[in-house]
């Protein structure tokens, strides 16, 4: 019974049938019970009556009872928790023991703060990191527009006075200048307008300013997209689209050091929370293109999905250094990193993880050294089940 208590990661007491402990654990040992003490003196004098069990009756139909109480702790500070008593009962139905297992109820909602503190602190860094990168995506379209519309203005006045010049010449006031010598005025104008060159180039700025527009529109609706805010529910939502906004807000960050190859398969939609997945798109997408920074030779990211049974499926992968096996494990713990100081937080893979265990799928890690590093998500189709890679 004692292995089985220190093997529980709350904290864990055995008591005898009156309720003196007899074992405590070593989570427990936070608390100020010990053995021999009555489990009762840890609990708040309000509270008693919540946490008082039927003993006479324990073991007639045994279960365990719930409650919740305050627990005092070594610093003499209370906190709620939520307990489960659980009795032990002999063959011949007499109740032998009491196991308490107590459950920080504080620490736990505390985890969660952080756990979206720490969510938040990610998304930020990101914004932050993409600012400067979508900033050069939108200046330089908005760039060559302005160029385009300066040269339209330009063409406009070169028009409006060869234009003028036409109109002169077939004026009915001109009547007496003879037609050899409105044609000679004519030329003159087209030649000093370049009619020839203003015919090539007016098209091709307008062209190219409404393909800069569109890019600009195109960059704002995947920041859009990107930032999409979730609901406290999960819905569906198209995953391939998602990975492509993605690969579009962090463009600059990847152009320089690798192409980006999209191999994605036909993907129902998926009941999921799409902020957070975005999230973890951008972060295997940044890394990828962080491990190729110092690659030699121009590097390549391939990024695919798929369905596998109920669950879609989907592949980042790089040609980079790769990760050294005895690591690989480490990379999903927080605050573990292997870049440079000032590089990175040691968040994203760890909230990567959280994340993918949130939707009820999981998130594995293959790498040679030399040749590569691949992550591979799984992600139930209709919701949170048991998936595993």
């Amino acid at each position: 019974m004692a292995a089985l208590a220190a093997a529980v990661p709350h904290g864990t007491w055995v008591t005898s049938v009156t309720g003196d402990i007899v074992y405590t654990n070593a989570p427990a040992l936070q608390y100020i019970g010990r053995q021999g003490s009555p489990w009762e003196s840890m609990v708040h004098p309000d509270d008693i009556e919540t946490v008082r069990c039927d003993s006479a009756a324990a073991c007639l139909e045994p279960a365990a009872y719930l409650a919740e109480c305050r627990i005092e702790r070594t610093d003499r500070s209370y906190r709620r928790h939520s307990v489960s008593f659980t009795p032990v009962c002999a063959d011949d139905g007499r109740l032998e023991h009491w196991i308490v297992i107590a459950t920080d109820i504080e620490k736990d909602a505390e985890v969660r703060r952080a756990e979206v503190e720490a969510s938040h602190a990610l998304k930020l860094e990101s914004l932050g990191r993409l600012s400067a990168g979508l900033a050069h995506e939108i200046n330089t379209p908005i760039q060559f527009v302005g160029d385009n519309t300066r040269f339209l203005a330009e063409a406009y006045r070169d028009m409006l006075d060869l234009l003028l010049v036409y109109r002169a010449c077939m004026a009915p006031t001109t009547g007496e200048v003879n037609w050899d010598e409105r044609i000679r005025r004519a030329q003159e104008a087209e030649l000093k307008a370049d009619i020839e060159y203003l015919a090539i180039e007016i098209p091709n700025a307008v062209s190219q300013s409404l393909e800069g527009t569109e890019r600009v529109a195109s960059l704002v609706r995947s920041m859009k997209s990107f930032s999409y805010k979730d609901s406290t529910e999960p819905a569906y939502a198209d995953l391939n689209e998602a990975i492509r906004t993605t690969v579009t807000v962090a463009r600059n960050e990847v152009k320089y050091v690798a192409d980006v190859a999209l191999h994605l398969g036909e993907l129902p939609d998926v009941r999921c929370h799409l902020g957070d997945l975005n999230q973890v798109f951008l972060n295997l997408l940044v890394n990828a293109a962080d491990a190729l920074t110092d690659k030699d030779e121009r590097g390549e990211i391939r990024i695919s999905s798929e369905t596998d049974g109920p669950a879609a499926v989907i592949r980042f992968s790089d040609n980079g250094p790769g990760i050294p096996e005895d690591i690989q494990q480490s990379i999903f713990e927080p605050f573990f990193t292997t870049k440079e100081i000032g590089k990175g937080t040691g968040q994203g893979l760890a909230l990567a993880r959280a994340v993918m265990e949130k939707h009820g799928g999981s998130i594995g890690v293959r790498s040679v050294i030399g040749e590569g590093t691949e992550f591979i998500l799984r992600l139930p189709i209709d919701g949170k089940q048991n998936v595993s890679v």
